[in-house]
């Protein structure tokens, strides 16, 4: 299963690159496209630190300001410490229960599983609001659905 959630973070991370490419292509981006972008990655940066146990404070906007440049750069940055997290990550980990505070506040409790899970999920959910807003503003929208991903990594063999 640990195998699975690192192949699951790299087609996240392939995705999300896939959206920061095309809206770099574009001549006049959408600003609600990159806000999502910049959404996701505080995302990915906050459920981590929450795994990690770190400092929450830093992590209390969910819409962080972040300009494309920005985007690339976090998306990047947060790659790597996602790899390392993963990396490290055994079985029996899977099912500790993680306590975090929400951006209100209040606490709740859930496994690490469940975290991964949905993390990866929200991305997806999130680019598909993106690549509406690329489409309606005459961009090349991405093809970033996980069949494209295997196809790409060459898991998907023509026969």
């Amino acid at each position: 299963m640990i195998e699975q959630f690192k192949k699951n973070f790299e087609y996240d991370y392939w995705a999300n690159d896939k959206f920061v490419k095309a809206l770099s292509e574009m001549a006049q981006p959408p600003e609600k496209a990159v806000k999502i972008l910049a959404h996701n990655l505080f995302a990915w940066d906050v459920w981590l630190a929450r795994l990690m146990k770190e400092d929450l404070t830093v992590h209390n906007n969910p819409n962080p300001p972040y300009s494309l440049e920005e985007c690339r750069q976090k998306l990047d940055q947060l790659h790597m410490k996602w790899k390392t997290y993963l990396i490290a990550l055994k079985p029996e980990d899977l099912q500790e229960k993680i306590v975090y505070p929400n951006l209100q506040g209040k606490k709740y409790e859930q496994t690490v599983q469940n975290i991964l899970v949905h993390v990866v999920n929200h991305s997806h959910y999130h680019r598909g609001q993106m690549a509406v807003l690329v489409a309606e503003a005459g961009g090349k929208r991405p093809n970033t659905d996980y069949g494209g991903y295997v196809f790409e990594i060459g898991e998907v063999k023509a026969i």
